[in-house]
């Protein structure tokens, strides 16, 4: 179970990686400028805004699923809810009080929530299916 569990907060500390990619793709193509250097800039911040997702990772999304599965109430909604909830609590502490870096923190922080379910399914059916 830990083994599995640490597969799949690892795999959610990828998620500043899927949005920055998505957002600078997506800015690169449509805005005037350098393009190459719009995707970089963009990339750059999600990944400098990492700390964010692991934080929300280590003090809300792994101890709710943790208590969820302690009394076999896992709830994929609620733990997609504590990456969310953690999202927006430390990017508020953390000086991005609103606007559009909030937004991004706070849905990275529900993407990697949502990987580390899918990481826990993956081992799931992986651990039930014959060798």
């Amino acid at each position: 179970m830990k083994h599995r569990l640490a597969k799949s907060v690892g795999l959610s500390l990828l998620s500043p990686v899927i949005i920055g990619t998505v957002l600078g793709i997506y800015y690169a193509l449509t805005l005037s400028g350098e393009p190459i250097t719009t995707f970089f800039n963009l990339l750059m911040s999600a990944i400098a805004n990492a700390h964010i997702v692991g934080l929300t990772m280590a003090a809300f999304v792994v101890p709710g699923y943790l208590l969820m599965y302690k009394y076999a109430k896992v709830n994929y909604s609620g733990v997609l809810t504590l990456g969310l909830l953690g999202g927006a609590i430390f990017s508020y502490l953390l000086s991005a009080t609103g606007g559009m870096v909030f937004l991004i923190n706070t849905a990275m922080s529900a993407l990697a929530a949502g990987l580390f379910l899918y990481g826990l399914r993956q081992g799931a059916v992986k651990q039930q299916s014959p060798q």
